[in-house]
């Protein structure tokens, strides 16, 4: 009897037992998931808004100029991510500048013609739109105004079948461990969190590799426009809180059209990628060199001790191009036209600043190239 009945006691207690390692599985595999859910969806966000902010980065000179042709081409090659469905700009009126679909497995990425006028959001705040199979992505286009939008839409394929994936290694986990006890069942909570580390991995990898995109030039590696504001910012507070010279200066080189005419755009990129790497051999580590596009640079050179030692610094700048590039067996002498302003003798503002070093390099460009001007500011000739 007693047998009896502490075998009739053992089976409710082993089916407690079940039950209760069925619902601590189940409790914990779908919390796992839960969080995996929320963290693939806030990666999917923020990838989105690195590749909007890439774009909108990339189209705001062109837009400036008003080249369409270099807009579609910006757009194409954001469109070739193959987790991209499709990229659109806008201008403030809804007025579609340029929309380009995706790449598919039956066909390359492609602009679209046909699209009716699209009406952008209706605050600057709304970033996001959630469809059945895709994410759309706003980002306002700016130049000191707002100029557009653009849109891209990031298709939830890729994550999904992440998702899904874990998913299921998850519940084939949870399922071992309904079977073989609590023993498995710490095996499957160690290799859950081990899935989500290796998955937290590659998306922080993933993030690395946009954010190069957003913040750098894709052909010389140096700092971008949405970069460069950032680093001046951060130069100028360094600069006043210490009482030094910031000299910003705006390069344009001179003779690059003629490279690209006589010797091709590939010859015109090494050229790029040259300057680049001289500039960047000319100054020291604390100074940023940019590049805003095409065959401008900006410098800045601070924590100068007054003007004499910036023109030095400027000069070094120029010297550095003296030494002819030699591509495809011809020899190209590279120059360029400089002009400089200083913090905070010309302006105090980052604005002011890039503004007065623009104005400068076209005065030294006009005076015939190859030279160095500082911003002088007008002479009063009023009595």
């Amino acid at each position: 009897m007693n047998k009896i009945a502490s075998t009739k006691l053992l089976f409710p207690i082993v089916l407690t037992a079940l039950a209760a390692i069925v619902i601590l599985v189940a409790g914990g595999a779908m919390w796992i998931i839960h969080s995996n859910r929320n963290m693939v969806e806030q990666h999917q966000l923020r990838d989105g808004n690195l590749i909007a902010e890439g774009l909108a980065n990339a189209v705001a000179p062109d837009l400036v100029r008003r080249d369409y042709g270099a807009v579609e081409a910006r757009l194409l090659q954001t469109a070739s991510d193959p987790d991209v469905r499709s990229a659109l700009v806008i201008d403030m009126q809804g007025q579609v500048l340029g929309y380009v679909h995706g790449s598919s497995h039956d066909a390359p990425a492609h602009p679209v013609f046909d699209v009716q006028k699209t009406l952008p959001p209706q605050a600057k705040h709304i970033r996001a739109e959630v469809n059945p199979n895709s994410r759309s992505i706003w980002h306002i286009v700016n130049v000191g105004m707002d100029v557009g939008w653009v849109r891209v839409d990031i298709a939830n394929t890729y994550y999904t079948e992440s998702l899904v994936k874990i998913q299921r290694e998850v519940w084939g986990l949870a399922l071992v461990v309904m079977a073989t006890g609590f023993f498995l069942l710490g095996v499957a909570i160690f290799r859950s969190h081990k899935l989500l580390h290796l998955r937290d991995t590659e998306i922080e990898n993933q993030q690395h590799i946009l954010e190069d995109k957003a913040y750098y030039d894709a052909l010389t590696h140096l700092p971008n426009r949405s970069l460069l504001f950032d680093r001046l910012n951060q130069a100028i507070a360094h600069n006043a809180r210490y009482q030094r010279v910031l000299a910003v200066c705006f390069v344009d080189l001179d003779n690059f059209k003629p490279i690209n005419d006589n010797y091709g755009h590939d010859a015109g990129d090494q050229v790029l990628i040259e300057v680049a790497r001289r500039f960047q051999a000319a100054v020291r580590g604390d100074d940023t060199v940019a590049r805003l596009g095409g065959d401008e640079f900006i410098v800045l050179l601070g924590d100068m001790n007054n003007a004499q030692e910036a023109a030095l610094a400027v000069e070094r700048l120029l010297l550095s191009l003296s030494e002819p590039q030699i591509i495809k067996d011809k020899q190209i002498n590279m120059l360029a036209s400089i002009g400089y302003a200083l913090y905070p003798e010309d302006s105090k503002d980052s604005v002011g600043l890039l503004y007065l070093s623009d104005q400068t390099m076209y005065q030294a460009k006009a005076s015939g190239g190859n030279c160095i001007r500082r911003y002088q500011p007008p002479s009063d000739t009023s009595l």
